[in-house]
This record gives C-alpha cells, sequence and structure tokens, in this order.
C-alpha cells in the first residue's frame, strides 16, 4: 500500500498517547512512531513543520500557496546562516477529501507522508508528499481531528537526504511547527468524548511541543484611522480566563470582500488587544512585500474580525491559538493575491503575505530568547570582543581599526525621540576592541567604559557628560546595573514601555564591552549603521544601496562624522577626516603571534565549548588566542 495515499486507522497500543485518539498509518508498526516522552539526544538542530490541509475544492489557492511560497522558503531561511539548522522536515496530511471515511478512525483524515527540505535550495527531498487532492470533497472536515491526528501520526524515523534519519538520536533540538489551512469552519466528526474538544487539541498542541498557525476563513478589516494597510493576520494576546465577564456590547460592522456590503454584529467588549499583521506597502520606505504590526482594540477584541463564509470559524478555531505564539490568518487576501492556479495577481501584496506568514513561523520555530516580541520578524544582534560584529540577519564579521563608529542609528526610534549608538575601539598589536560605547536616545546620552584594573571597584559611566550620574532610567526607559565582581558589569536599558519585551545590553568584562540589541521590526527596522540593514542583513554604505563587502571600506564608511552629534564625553583620535587607523600587517602579525601563544587551540576550543551558537564559539576561540585570556570565555 502505497504510504502517502494510507488512511490513518485506530491503534490500541501506543503507550505515549490515548488510544481513542492516536491514529496510525496501517503500514506503520506502533514501535516506529515518534516518542514524544524522549528528549532528543543527538548533536544536530532540526525543525519540524506539520501541514493539515483542507482537501476540499475549493482549497487550490492555499495549497499553492503552500508548494511555491511558505514550504521552499521557511526551508531556505531555517537552512540559513541566521538559524543555521541542519535537518528541516514536513510532514503532510490531509483532511475532507472525497473518498476518506467521516467515522472513527478516520474521521476524514488521512497522511501523505514525511520529508526533509533540501538544503541549498528551496526543494523537498519527496515532493510528493505535498500532492494535496482538491477535485472534490469537502463536505464534512473537522480540524480538531486533523491537528490531533497529525501530531500522533509522526514517525519516529524520517526518509531525509541522507537516508533514514532517526529524530531523537539524530537531534539535539526537535523544535515543531503545526499549519492547520481550511475555509470552513469545523464539523464535529470526532466527539473527542469525555473532553472539551478545544482543550484537549490545545493540550496536545502544548504539552507536544508545538505552536499553531491556522489559516483560515476570517473577514478582517482595520480602521482607516489605524491604517489603510490590508490585515492579513492576528495573534490573539489576551488569556481565554480575560473573556468570561465583557465589559458590555459594541457593534462590529467590517466590508465584505466579496459584493462590497457592510456586515454588522454585536459583540462582547473586553480590555484586551489583538496584535495584527498587515501589509506595509504605502510606506516609502518598503522593501518588497513588507508588512509591519498594529495592536488595536483596546475596548473590543473582536471588533475588527468576523466569520468568512465558513460559518462559526471564530469561536471554532480563535480559541485555540488564543495567549499562545500561534497566530490565525485570513484566507482572503491570500485569494486576492494568488489564483488557484498560482498565477500571481498581486505582486505586492502575495510577498507581503508569505513573508509575514514565513518570518513569524520561522521565529516562532527557531525563537529561544525575546520570545515575546510583539513586532516580528524578532532578533538580536550584537558588537564586542575583538570586535565581533553580528548584523540583523546573523551573520559575523570583524573590523580590527581604530576609531569612533556608528553602530546603530536611526532619526525615528521611539516616535522621533532617535537614537544613536557609537562605540570606540582600540588597536592592541594585530586586533582591536570595543573600549566605549555612547548611546543616546532623546536628549539623553549614556557611555560606558571598560576597566582592565581588577582591584577597582568602580563603574566607569556618564550620564549626559556626568561621570556617575543619577542612572536609575534613561531617556525614560528604565535602567537596571548587575555585577558579581567588579570586571564584570551588565547594564540593561528595559524598553518595555515603549516596545513590549525589548532592550539594549552593555556588558562590561575587563576592558572589553560588548552592546547587544534585542527587538522587533518596529523598533528597530529603519536602524542603518554597521549592524547592517534589519530585513536584509546586507552591510550597506551610507547611501542605503551599495553593498560593502569588504569590511574595512565598511568600517571607513561608518566612522563617525563632523556631521552626526559627539556623544563621548572627551575626544580621541582619530576623528574624521583623519581616518580610522589600522594595524600593521594583521593577518602576518596574528599568524606570528597565535604560533608563539602559550594557549593551545585546543584549550581555547575547550573553555568556549559551552556557547551554544558556532559562531559565538568561534569568536570565543579567537579572542582567547588573541588575548591569551583562557578567562575571555566570561566576556560572551
Amino acid at each position: 500500500m502505497n504510504m502517502k495515499a494510507t488512511l490513518f486507522l485506530a491503534a490500541t497500543a501506543a503507550a505515549s498517547v490515548s488510544a481513542e485518539f492516536a491514529f496510525i498509518p496501517d503500514v506503520v508498526d506502533v514501535a516506529t512512531l515518534y516518542d514524544y516522552n524522549t528528549a532528543p539526544s543527538g548533536s544536530k538542530r532540526c525543525a519540524l513543520v506539520s501541514i493539515a490541509m483542507d482537501e476540499s475544492g475549493s482549497m487550490k489557492t492555499e495549497q499553492e500557496f503552500m508548494r511555491q511560497f511558505a514550504i521552499p522558503r521557511m526551508t531556505q531561511l531555517l537552512h540559513s546562516s541566521e538559524y543555521q539548522y541542519d535537518h528541516v522536515f514536513f510532514c503532510m496530511h490531509g483532511f475532507g477529501a472525497l473518498g476518506v471515511p467521516t467515522v472513527a478512525p478516520e474521521y476524514g483524515f488521512r497522511t501523505l507522508g514525511c520529508t526533509e527540505g533540501v538544503p541549498g535550495t528551496n526543494a523537498l527531498k519527496d515532493p510528493q508528499v505535498a500532492d494535496w487532492v482538491n477535485e472534490s470533497g469537502g463536505f464534512q472536515e473537522d480540524g480538531y481531528n486533523a491537528i490531533v491526528a497529525g501530531i500522533n501520526a509522526l514517525p519516529g524515523t524520517i526518509v531525509g537526504n541522507t537516508g533514514s534519519i532517526d529524530l531523537n538520536a539524530e537531534c539535539s533540538v526537535l523544535n515543531k511547527n503545526f499549519i492547520l489551512v481550511t475555509d470552513e469552519d469545523r464539523d464535529v466528526l470526532n466527539p473527542f468524548t469525555g473532553s472539551n474538544p478545544a482543550d484537549y487539541v490545545r493540550n496536545e498542541l502544548s504539552s507536544k511541543g508545538y505552536i499553531l498557525n491556522e489559516v483560515v476563513d476570517l473577514n478582517m478589516d482595520l480602521p482607516t484611522t489605524v491604517t489603510d494597510e490590508t490585515p492579513i493576520g492576528l495573534r490573539v494576546n489576551y488569556p481565554l480566563s480575560a473573556m468570561t465577564t465583557p465589559s458590555g456590547t459594541k457593534q462590529s460592522c467590517i466590508t465584505n470582500p466579496f459584493d462590497g456590503s457592510s456586515m454588522c454584529r454585536d459583540v462582547p467588549a473586553y480590555d484586551y488587544d489583538n496584535e495584527w499583521f498587515t501589509t506595509n506597502l504605502h510606506n516609502e520606505n518598503n522593501h518588497g512585500g513588507d508588512w509591519t504590526t498594529y495592536v488595536q482594540n483596546g475596548e473590543s477584541p473582536d471588533t475588527y474580525y468576523q466569520d468568512g463564509y465558513g460559518g462559526n470559524t471564530d469561536t471554532d478555531y480563535i480559541p485555540l491559538i488564543q495567549d499562545t505564539r500561534g497566530a490565525v490568518w485570513s484566507i482572503r487576501p491570500l485569494r486576492a493575491a494568488l489564483s488557484e492556479t498560482g498565477q500571481v495577481l498581486d505582486q505586492g501584496q502575495i510577498e507581503a503575505f508569505a513573508e509575514a506568514f514565513i518570518d513569524i513561523k520561522v521565529n516562532e520555530i527557531d525563537c529561544t530568547t525575546n520570545c515575546d516580541c510583539r513586532a516580528p520578524p524578532c532578533r538580536e544582534t550584537e558588537l564586542g570582543g575583538d570586535p565581533h560584529i553580528t548584523t540583523w540577519r546573523n551573520e559575523h564579521y570583524e573590523y580590527h581599526g581604530q576609531c569612533d563608529l556608528v553602530m546603530l542609528k536611526d532619526a525615528e526610534f521611539a516616535d522621533g525621540l532617535g537614537i544613536d549608538v557609537h562605540v570606540r575601539t582600540k588597536i592592541v598589536r594585530f586586533w582591536s576592541y570595543i573600549k566605549n560605547v555612547a548611546i543616546r536616545i532623546g536628549n539623553d546620552i549614556l557611555e560606558v567604559e571598560g576597566n582592565g584594573d581588577l582591584s577597582d571597584g568602580e563603574a566607569h559611566f556618564w550620564v549626559n557628560y556626568e561621570y556617575q550620574g543619577e542612572l536609575t532610567e534613561f531617556a525614560g526607559f528604565p535602567v537596571t546595573e548587575e555585577h558579581s565582581v567588579n570586571y564584570k558589569r551588565i547594564f540593561k536599558i528595559d524598553l518595555n514601555s515603549k516596545y513590549e519585551n525589548e532592550f539594549i545590553i552593555v556588558q562590561i568584562y575587563k576592558e572589553f564591552v560588548r552592546v547587544r540589541f534585542s527587538g522587533g521590526s518596529k523598533s528597530f527596522g529603519k536602524s542603518v549603521g554597521l549592524l547592517g540593514d534589519y530585513y536584509s542583513g546586507k552591510t550597506l554604505a551610507r547611501d542605503g544601496q551599495t553593498v560593502l563587502n569588504d569590511f574595512v571600506e565598511l568600517g571607513h564608511e561608518w566612522q563617525v562624522l563632523p556631521s552626526e552629534p559627539k556623544l563621548f564625553h572627551e575626544m580621541e583620535r582619530p576623528q574624521f577626516p583623519e581616518i580610522c587607523m589600522e594595524p600593521e600587517d594583521p593577518r602576518g602579525e596574528r599568524r606570528r603571534r597565535l604560533e608563539e601563544s602559550s594557549v593551545s587551540m585546543e584549550q581555547a576550543e575547550q573553555a568556549c565549548s559551552t556557547l551554544k551558537d558556532p559562531m559565538a564559539r568561534k569568536d570565543c576561540v579567537y579572542d582567547i588566542l588573541a588575548t591569551q585570556d583562557l578567562d575571555m570565555i566570561g566576556a560572551f
């Protein structure tokens, strides 16, 4: 029997899942299923995307979107240097197809199989797993059952690019995401006897480590007073418990996208917000396929979304993603931009939908820190050490000159307060390091300096040029300082009051300064400087167009100019037009010094082995060899 056409039969012997809801292919032995109770023990970074697709005759557009846009771009991005996954697996399922029994044990569900994305391409190892049907059917679709069945049908071994891959033996981490795609509300086929169905599905997702996204038939609209862009999706950030006591009702009216008529109803009003994803095509700085977010509905969270022709889609499917990191997406703008045959009807809108969907899905899959950023894509970047510079797309490079440099700037930051971040570097033999950083937000300036004197217990910082000025807040943002020893301190600027769950950190280790940004597209999306373009990661010149891959040239390009603010409390050479000083023969001198070093490569690698990011480990090893100080691991 062909695995890709196999219907699911009930199993009674799966120890890790309830027998009532254990859907197992009839050609797969129970023992071959993935064991969710066993932690992965391998060494590879792995991602898993499971897709349950409505296979009714009306779903051609959504199937084409998954095949042409979502799956290829997720494969490429997760394999990229930004995310660095070794394996990206996909498992495909269908529900609602004609001929699939709608009674137990199938409840209209079937599996098409699992495969792996091919690194360096947008292809699947076995593209046939995405051959959903769409010629007929669609009379009864139980999305709840499709989610639970898809979760519990995951095989323990998947045929990938290098042969059969045992997920738990190969992977050190298996980050999982589930996508449900349907244009109907839920038809109750699986009664989930003895359980609240929505609670059961939520528990299956959370207990087995999945984040759910739903592409469903919701009408979405935002008032022109908020934006003239097209809403494409949203996160429901308020908890389920908050929906028990509405404060009243409010009339909600939106425009029917098919005939332009007004659709109105009375909805309960609550004091909670939704987080909307929209196109960003009318922004003069849009990057092509750009998108943005809005937090809206302080009085009534669902004022601006209603069911389409899918019946009770909102009440069926919104609770599954409510107060999780998952999201719901509207089929309407997708169908307006892409035909059933895959022909692009609106290039800007389909690119915006695809980029938003992919950025958020990949961020959900990968995120281990700053997961609560409210303006994805959420990113972290830093500059520090020797000095190692990490772009917004997690690409690493070095610049060893000595001068004042523009790390980041954006005149529109925080509604026009603006931000400038300058670093001051110093050459030591054949390398350099960051000795000072100065940050301006609004009218306030904070400068922090490293200190190599281990006996000096003072923090070296200036607030508006005043040494050790009051530092409980900075430009209206709270500031905290942590230190356990004299030579290691952390200053944190908490941006939460303006950008929820975002921050800037300045870390001091001896004389070395490291600066880290953690934020989203609304806070840092327009920034320029050594960190590169926020969206592409390209290291751009000041003209915003020219890509500079010669990092010496890039460093000279972003030397602080006379027209830019003077942030440091005292001047040091060189200052433009005197150009940045460069170490003499850095490569030759570096090789000679490393050959004479007393700390071996093996010792450095051992000291840095606890760092998870392979590029951070590489930077750490070099810093230890350059400084001959095994304790430099403390700077990371």
